[in-house]
């Protein structure tokens, strides 16, 4: 290891020098570049390990972006991202798995979909921050529904909006994920793209009382839906600037969104 003096401020890769930074220090780093080379990782009987890691890793971001599908209407409300820490709780399911190898440990989202409920997309001002009461949810895997039950809502009560613009409403979406399991060394989702169900409340002044209210919405695939598939709902709440007597639009990085249930 070496370090650049004399103010050179290069990170980056040379040749086979890597310049980079490092916690604790306020000088740039030196060292040649190193590691095992891609065929021994892929063929050595010493990266065996490290294999059946990174498979596995590949189920987890499977089942992340399965989720993200179904909260893409209210993925723009994140405030960070969020696809990292979706992935890490995918891997702590596919713990749950004691049965299959490592390396072909499952993602069983049917049997674990209690550990998504209440995730949070926003780290600053989150849902449950600015909703001080809860919202309800019963999901119907029967009939394919679900039903939520808005709370009446007070400003400065159990409503706490921390951004300044007059309107918010709220956006539910409302669709299924498939369980993610490894065949033949590869694991694999649901091949068909299914798209959520959605819906928003109209707008309403920040200022003024909201009324309970009751939203139901269906499935958009019922035939889909089996025992491989959790039926996901996720809620968010927009904020809104006029731009005419009659419209309302949508302030962009305003708002805060969660995982309300699964079932």
């Amino acid at each position: 290891m070496a370090y650049f003096t004399n103010g050179i401020a290069f990170i980056g890769a040379i040749g086979n020098m890597t310049a980079y930074k490092m916690k604790g220090t306020d000088k740039i780093i030196v060292r040649s570049k190193g590691g095992a080379s891609k065929a021994q990782i892929k063929h050595s009987p010493g990266f065996e390990r490290t294999r059946e890691n990174n498979t596995e890793f590949g189920g987890c971001s499977y089942a992340s972006k399965a989720i993200r599908q179904v909260l893409f209407p209210v993925k723009h409300l994140a405030d960070y991202n969020f696809t990292s820490t979706l992935t890490k709780l995918a891997k702590h399911i596919q713990l749950q798995d004691k049965v299959g190898d490592r390396g072909q440990r499952s993602i069983l989202l049917s049997r674990h979909s209690y550990l998504l409920d209440g995730f949070q997309l926003n780290k600053k001002n989150t849902f449950d921050y600015v909703v001080r009461h809860p919202a309800g949810c019963f999901i119907e895997r029967e009939t394919g529904s679900a039903e939520i039950q808005l709370p009446a809502l007070n400003p400065g009560f159990n409503l706490v909006a921390p951004w300044q613009y007059p309107f918010f409403r709220f956006i539910i979406t409302f669709g299924m994920v498939a369980d993610v399991v490894c065949k033949e060394s590869n694991y694999q989702s649901q091949e068909k793209l299914l798209l959520p169900t959605t819906a928003h409340t109209e707008w309403q002044p920040v200022k003024q009382d909201f009324e309970a209210q009751r939203i139901v919405l269906q499935l958009r695939d019922l035939a889909e839906l089996d025992d491989t598939k959790t039926l996901l709902v996720g809620i968010g709440i927009e904020m809104g600037m006029p731009i005419t007597n009659e419209v309302i639009d949508v302030v962009k990085y305003a708002g805060c969104a969660k995982i309300l249930a699964t079932g």
